[in-house]
């Protein structure tokens, strides 16, 4: 457990803010790869007198083949001015086994110059339009922070990110630098003083310090922060992996995260979402696109597709989502297979093929003609599933382009005039392929 002072002077309280990681290695998973666990806190002052007491119980999805693997559970609780600790139990609801910690906290005081050091692999600014936290973050002030009860850095992600709550009853200019010792307590890292000003009251200071070439260990990570002739000293931990194992996670960790709808879209840039976004017309309910611009946000378009998929996931608690897989697998095969060239070059998802494909699947038959006489080459899909609906496709183009010319699914009419474009002998062709008097339905339209 890693746990953080910060200090209230309006009721002279020192709040809390827990950080316990869970690892997963330690939980046994149920035959599905749910983790189910009972969280148990409870603080107690200097005399051993039990202050606050809670329990509950949690859930996570296992990650087969991601090592490392963890969640971090988050608790906050404010305490008077004394000595306390704070003792957090773990029990695995499958094995049974339990694992406990413990940590000492000093309340902070009116006199302290500033909270602890918090430390995390991320941080973003909350705005207007993001204000909720992710799953795996925390807010504090106008900060949006990921949990990290140790942080891990990598060569592939070397920043930490830094907050430290500095408190002053009048303004003041100062200083914060940083230094970094390894184990052996060998310094490895010194940052200049950077300058520093805090309204009366106090002030937040953040930032990040790139660490790209600090050699893989464990390091001691002290903030000193100076107002006139007053200095104070503020630590945390943090770990360097080696590239290899950091590559080797990063693959891992990216595979794993792009099961779920967060990870998937998650990894996508702008230009990748709008792709994403568009063929949703072919799935969404009235209206539901209606939010949908392409001036949104990154993180709210990320927010959108995510809420699409997650309330049509037909398994919710696993971490796929079969549907969403199935229907981009769909729009991936759409694209390679009817893409239409010619003047106006269109995706194959757009097309009249793709759109029938990716609305119902691979058709149980099919019938292809080349172009013979006055006939374009055609197609016709056939579905012995559900409705029975077949489908008649002509290359009137001669580029591939494919028109829908007829169907019996009423919400594909087709084209008014389709029995113009094939000849007798064609409708023919086509109504003992379908089993249908081609005829008699012209007859009856």
């Amino acid at each position: 457990m890693y746990a953080v002072r910060f200090y209230r002077h309006d009721d002279n309280r020192t709040r809390v803010k827990g950080l316990v990681q869970v690892p997963f290695d330690v939980l046994q998973s149920t035959d599905d790869g749910r983790l189910s666990y009972a969280m148990s806190v409870r603080v107690s002052d200097s005399t051993g007198l039990t202050l606050y007491q809670q329990s509950w119980p949690e859930h996570a999805q296992a990650e087969p083949g991601v090592p490392d693997a963890y969640t971090v559970e988050i608790v906050d609780f404010a305490i008077a001015p004394g000595r306390y600790r704070v003792d957090v139990e773990v029990k695995d609801s499958v094995s049974g086994r339990v694992m406990k910690s413990s940590e000492e906290v000093q309340a902070l005081s009116d006199s302290s110059m500033a909270s602890d050091l918090l430390i995390a692999p991320a941080m973003r600014l909350a705005t207007a339009e993001d204000t909720v936290p992710r799953p795996g973050e925390f807010r504090t002030g106008n900060s949006l922070v990921t949990a990290a009860a140790r942080v891990m850095l990598t060569p592939l992600r070397a920043k930490v990110f830094y907050l430290i709550e500095a408190y002053s009853a009048q303004s003041q200019q100062g200083s914060l630098s940083f230094v970094l010792k390894d184990s052996a307590g060998t310094q490895s890292i010194r940052t200049a003083d950077a300058p520093v000003s805090v309204d009366a009251g106090g002030g937040v200071l953040k930032g990040q310090l790139d660490l790209a070439g600090l050699p893989p260990g464990d390091y001691s990570m002290t903030a000193t922060l100076k107002f006139g002739n007053r200095t104070t000293e503020r630590r945390a931990s943090l770990e360097m992996a080696r590239l290899d194992e950091a590559l080797a996670r990063d693959t891992t960790r990216r595979a794993a995260e792009r099961v779920t709808d967060e990870g998937y879209f998650g990894q996508m840039s702008a230009d990748e979402l709008n792709q994403a976004e568009a063929p949703l017309v072919y799935l969404a309910e009235s209206g539901e696109m209606s939010v949908w611009s392409n001036s949104l946000k990154v993180d709210a378009k990320r927010r959108f597709l995510t809420q699409f998929w997650t309330k049509r996931d037909p398994t919710p608690g696993t971490p796929l989502n079969e549907k969403r897989e199935a229907f981009y697998a769909g729009i991936a095969h759409a694209n390679q297979a009817y893409r239409e060239g010619g003047r106006k070059p269109r995706a194959g998802w757009r097309s009249d093929r793709g759109r029938i494909y990716i609305r119902n699947g691979t058709p149980d038959q099919v019938l292809r003609r080349q172009q013979e006489g006055r006939n374009p080459p055609y197609e016709v899909w056939s579905y012995a599933r559900g409705k029975g609906l077949y489908y008649i496709f002509a290359d009137r183009s001669g580029f591939g382009a494919y028109t829908l010319l007829h169907s019996n699914d009423l919400k594909e009419p087709g084209l008014p005039a389709w029995t113009n474009v094939l000849d007798h002998r064609a409708l023919e062709d086509v109504g003992r392929f379908l089993g249908v008097d081609l005829f008699q339905e012209i007859r009856r339209f």
